[in-house]
């Protein structure tokens, strides 16, 4: 989905010769089992519509899942389990644009083992219905960067999510994981349009009326 959106910005006397506008692309990757890469075709700022001077972008990520444990220890411990997933979003060039983790943990208190591998009792334990958020953002607008995003039709741009659960606690410890993960991401073109004949007129209008009022 693409939208465009025009921002008005601040003029000086007869500087300004265009608003600064913005073109925004959005995509979102449903939830599903983690270990996965989906390439995304992004639309390229034209160049015929003005100068780019900015590139934002927002990645947000979910984790879903569950998590189990069984402790083997002789004694008592605590045990940490974190259901996690990294999502990294790529540019074209293959150069990571962002990457946000989101996490939930559960931390429990787990007896010496209780002679059954079986994820319950006093020395294990299960957890579903596990669910959690992230997002993390961020802009450049160096030239070079600005030049990947650039052109006429469509790059490719990736999106990976990859499960990063893990489990500790004490030295005997067995861990399992089901770990789902989503995306969704934001990426804003900022530029200076190039002005449209009336507009040139309307400056020329503008600058004629302002050297006559000095005069």
């Amino acid at each position: 989905m693409t939208r465009i959106v025009f921002a008005l910005v601040a003029a000086s006397g007869i500087a300004a010769t265009a608003s600064a506008a913005t073109i925004t692309h959005t995509g979102s990757i449903s939830t599903t089992t983690t270990n996965w890469n989906v390439p995304i075709s992004l639309p390229l700022f034209d160049p015929a519509l003005g100068t780019l001077t900015n590139v934002a972008w927002t990645l947000n990520g979910n984790v879903a899942g569950s998590a189990r444990f069984e402790s083997l220890d002789a004694s008592a411990t605590s045990v940490s389990l974190d259901l996690a997933a990294t999502l990294t979003l790529f540019a074209p060039d293959a150069s990571v644009l962002e990457v946000t983790i989101p996490t939930v943990n559960t931390t429990v208190s787990a007896s010496a083992f209780d002679s059954a591998v079986d994820f319950g009792g006093t020395s294990g334990g299960t957890f579903t219905n596990l669910s959690g958020t992230a997002s993390s953002s961020n802009n450049s607008s160096v030239p070079a960067f600005l030049a990947l995003f650039t052109g006429v039709g469509l790059t490719s741009i990736n999106v990976t999510g990859t499960g990063s659960s893990l489990g500790s606690g004490g030295g005997n410890l067995i861990t399992q994981f089901n770990t789902q993960a989503g995306s969704s991401f934001e990426i804003v073109y900022t530029y200076v349009p190039i002005p449209t004949p009336g507009a040139l007129a309307l400056l020329g209008l503008g600058g004629l009326a302002a050297a006559r009022r000095r005069r």
